[in-house]
This record gives C-alpha cells, sequence and structure tokens, in this order.
C-alpha cells in the first residue's frame, strides 16, 4: 500500500512538471485589459493581434491579454485616460492623439519629415523613433505624462492623404477657408491654418459621422482607412499629399512596465519590434489594392505631380517656425532626427 501510493504521488509530481514545462493549463500570472479602435482588418489591429498571440505564446501563458477592438470599450483619447486611471492596462492610440497629453511627439506628426512613399518612409520614422533622439524624446514623454509606448507602428494606414466631398484640390490655396476635419492635437490646427484652411477638431469617433452630414467638407487620413472606414462612399475626391504619417503606438503606464520583470519586459519588447515591421509589411502590400477599392466606389485619386508636391511642402515650411513647435521641437533635436533618419 505504502509502496503505491509513493508512486501515485511521484507520477503526479512529474506530470505536473511537464505540463509546467510544457506550458499547459499554467494560470496567468499577469492579465491585461486592451482596449483601441484599430479594427482586426487594417494593419495596426493586425499587429496588436500579433503581439498578444506571440507575448502569450513566448511567455508560456503567463501573460493573458483581453481584447477589445474597434472602440467597443473606449474611443481613442478615452482608451489613454482610461489606461491612466488604472480602469484597462494597454492602449492603442495615434501619436496625433497622444499630442493631446504631450506636444514631446509633435516632431513626428510634422509635414514632410519622412518621405510620403510608403516604401520608405515608414522606415525613415522607425529609424528616428528607436534612435537615441527618438529615445531622449520618448523619455520625456514618459516623465512628463507616465505613458509608455511597447511598441510603434510607424505607417499606419500609410501617409495622410486628403479626401473631400465634392471639392477637387491639387494646390494649397485650394484648401482656403476649407473647413476640414482635424484631430485634436494642436498640431493639426497648426498645420492647417498655415495652409489657409478651417480646421475643425473633431474627435474620430464622430468623424464619419461628420463627413457624411456635410459639417466639414474634407478629411486628411491615409487612403486605407478611407476606404475601411468608407469615408470613399462619400467623397468624390482623394489627394495624395502624403504630408503626414501618424505611427499608431501600443500604450501602457509606466508603473505598469515598471512592474514587470525584466523577464517579460524583454518579450514585449523583441515581440514588439516584430510587430512593427509585420504592420510595415501588411500595409505596403495592401497599399495597391486599396487604390484599386476607392476606384470601384468611384473616388477620383489625384496624385500630385513633383512640382505640385513641392508647393505643398514650401506652404508647409513655416510649420518649423512655429514658436510652439519650436519650443518641444527645436532644430537642433530636429537635425538630429533627421540624420537618424538618414542612416
Amino acid at each position: 500500500m505504502y509502496r503505491k501510493t509513493v508512486r501515485k504521488i511521484l507520477a503526479s509530481a512529474c506530470c505536473a512538471a511537464a505540463l509546467s514545462c510544457a506550458g499547459i493549463a499554467q494560470a496567468a500570472d499577469y492579465k491585461f485589459t486592451y482596449a483601441g479602435y484599430p479594427s482586426p482588418e487594417i494593419s495596426a489591429g493586425k499587429a496588436i493581434i500579433y503581439f498578444a498571440t506571440e507575448v502569450e505564446k513566448r511567455s508560456n501563458g503567463r501573460v493573458k491579454i483581453e481584447m477589445h477592438h474597434r472602440g467597443s470599450l473606449y474611443s481613442e483619447s478615452k482608451a489613454i485616460e482610461a489606461m491612466l486611471t488604472g480602469a484597462i492596462d494597454l492602449a492603442a492610440s495615434a501619436t496625433s492623439a497622444i499630442g493631446v497629453f504631450t506636444r514631446h511627439y509633435d516632431w513626428i506628426n510634422l509635414p514632410f519629415i519622412a518621405d510620403g512613399d510608403i516604401k520608405t518612409g515608414p522606415r525613415q520614422l522607425l529609424k528616428m523613433l528607436n534612435s537615441d533622439v527618438g529615445k531622449e524624446m520618448q523619455s520625456k514623454v514618459e516623465k512628463e505624462t507616465g505613458l509608455k509606448p511597447i511598441f510603434f507602428m510607424p505607417s499606419n494606414g500609410g501617409a495622410r492623404a486628403i479626401a473631400t466631398r465634392t471639392k477637387r484640390i491639387v494646390l494649397p490655396e485650394d484648401v482656403a477657408n476649407m473647413k476640414t476635419r482635424v484631430s485634436l492635437a494642436p498640431l493639426d490646427m497648426i498645420i492647417n491654418r498655415q495652409w489657409g484652411n478651417n480646421p475643425m477638431p473633431v474627435p474620430w469617433s464622430d468623424a464619419m459621422t461628420g463627413f457624411s452630414q456635410g459639417v466639414f467638407e474634407a478629411i486628411q487620413i491615409p487612403i486605407n482607412h478611407i476606404h475601411n472606414v468608407g469615408f470613399d462612399e462619400v467623397a468624390e475626391y482623394v489627394t495624395m499629399v502624403n504630408f503626414q504619417y501618424v505611427p499608431m503606438g501600443l500604450w501602457t503606464t509606466t508603473k505598469t512596465w515598471n512592474d514587470l520583470p525584466e523577464d517579460i519586459q524583454n518579450i514585449m519588447t523583441e515581440v514588439g519590434r516584430e510587430a512593427a515591421e509585420y504592420e510595415i509589411k501588411i500595409d505596403f502590400e495592401d497599399h495597391l489594392a486599396y487604390r484599386e477599392k476607392l476606384k470601384q466606389r468611384n473616388t477620383e485619386i489625384i496624385d500630385l505631380t513633383p512640382a505640385q508636391m513641392a508647393e505643398w511642402v514650401k506652404a508647409s515650411e513655416p510649420v518649423y517656425q512655429d514658436d510652439a513647435v519650436t519650443k518641444h521641437t527645436p532644430p537642433d533635436i530636429l537635425n538630429r532626427l533627421r540624420a537618424a533618419a538618414a542612416n
């Protein structure tokens, strides 16, 4: 009897050890709630799903992430607010929306800071973000707001085009006094006022309603999102100004991050790098397909000539001298960022 009992105890111990080593049925040590507006169909949504899946796998189930897509819990800025109050642990938000909380990421959204060509622009931004000066700027954000980016998705649908309901635009003067939806970020107001536009700060959650009802004539978003959200069902024209990328970040708080053990931080950092590359790859592959989808909805795509694009660049140059811009992105910082992109 004694020998049988010992054998049962040993067998149970071996089985438990095997299950633990295999990562089977292991309870999660860290359970996170994620909320974000990206849908699983777009590049940012796919990259975040990749991140959550791989982190759970590589941590052997120690990390579990409960996913809430399409703004089902909170809109973009509200998700960040909820995270800062501890209601959720992870949030997806574009750097334009982060501009409501800090101006130290303004440089990312400066007009023509990166090449408008989707083949090169996102990688230029990623180089800047991962450079020493990019990390310096990030540390200022963390200190000022308590927000910690786990990784950035630099393409996020590609560079911003301008979709219009009925007006065909080619040059900056074509947008004079035109009502245009912009994000709540102060920098967007500066850019559009410099163009002579009439910018209207509208939350992303209200953008489609406002556009379809004619509250504003134009909206500035990447071509992929123009189709995915359905703006091309209303827009007659899309002009490829490609003036700005708005990288999507997966955010947590510095407290949440600092409370994690080093091995979990390392897994998240490693997977985050992969997810960023994955997002760039998806956007690049999808870009031509989305152009065709817009055409199928009878939306005219206007590709600018080099001379026309030069006019937009020239009209945007004063933005860099704006006091609110130079305060947070002085010329020496800007030069270092551009040097990082060129390396």
